[in-house]
């Protein structure tokens, strides 16, 4: 969590970060139909929470909120008033430094759009249930007045298991979403394709265990059957490098999940 490190993320991780979430968000090859669903849903208008988890240097909220900007400009999606709570959690108080002075760089580019932010960057543990206490607390507050909700996991297998801290951080996801749950209420878990995490034994398929055991007083037969590591939304694409004139590729693996209150709506 030193600054050394931090600065090495952002310098070396944070682009193929953002072009993840950038294809989640485009989808250029049409194969993530129910992610697609999720943003529309999530960004068309009105005052929407997002949350960022662990956010580090802000790749994904600066990604989704800068693409959104862009197309609007480009008239390619309506320019409805839209209103965006993001709360940021992150264990590293570099990168939310970091995150904090990229969202305010971008405010006023946003607001050409119709977009206007307001943000927080607070501290977060994924393996402390009181950081995350704090943390659930914030977002019921600020989400009262929310008409959608979404949270955006991304590049966490690596820690969660690899490093073997998936049981140790399960108390803490299960508080997030239960503490979630809402009518237009999603998270979006996006993954780098690797054999950690599709492989047998894997991180999703864990995940998505999991996910159905909480969940399943509140999901038909149809879905529960329907949610399965073989479904998860796959793409890849080339990537324009945003400061050296080259390519990379980058492929993810992304899952939508449904966070429903009381009866399904």
């Amino acid at each position: 969590m030193s600054k050394e490190e931090t600065d090495d993320h952002l310098a070396w991780r944070f682009s193929g970060s953002s072009a993840r979430v950038q294809l989640s968000l485009l989808d250029p090859g049409d194969e993530l139909a129910g992610v697609a669903d999720a943003f529309a849903k999530v960004f068309s208008g009105g005052t929407v929470l997002l949350a960022d988890l662990p956010c580090g240097s802000g790749a994904a909220v600066l990604t989704l909120l800068a693409s959104i900007a862009e197309l609007r400009r480009q008239d390619r999606i309506p320019r409805n008033e839209l209103h965006v709570k993001i709360v940021g959690g992150e264990l590293s108080g570099f990168a939310r430094d970091y995150a904090s002075r990229a969202t305010d760089q971008i405010k006023d580019a946003l607001a050409e759009q119709a977009i206007w932010v307001s943000a927080e960057f607070v501290p977060w543990d994924a393996l402390d249930k009181f950081s995350t206490a704090d943390l659930t607390n914030r977002l019921t507050v600020l989400g009262q007045e929310c008409s959608a909700r979404l949270i955006v996991l991304a590049n966490f297998s690596g820690f969660l298991q690899r490093d073997g801290k998936w049981k140790e951080a399960l108390p803490q996801f299960e508080s997030l979403f239960l503490h979630g749950r809402a009518h237009n209420s999603f998270v979006l878990w996006i993954e780098p394709q690797t054999n950690e995490v599709l492989g047998s034994g894997g991180f999703f398929g864990r995940a998505i265990t999991w996910f159905k055991k909480l969940f399943s007083a509140h999901q038909t037969k149809d879905e529960q059957e329907a949610l399965v590591v073989e479904n998860l939304g796959k793409s890849s694409a080339g990537v324009q490098h945003p400061l050296k004139d080259h390519q990379f590729d980058v492929h993810l693996v992304i899952q939508r999940f449904d966070l429903p209150k009381g009866e399904k709506a």
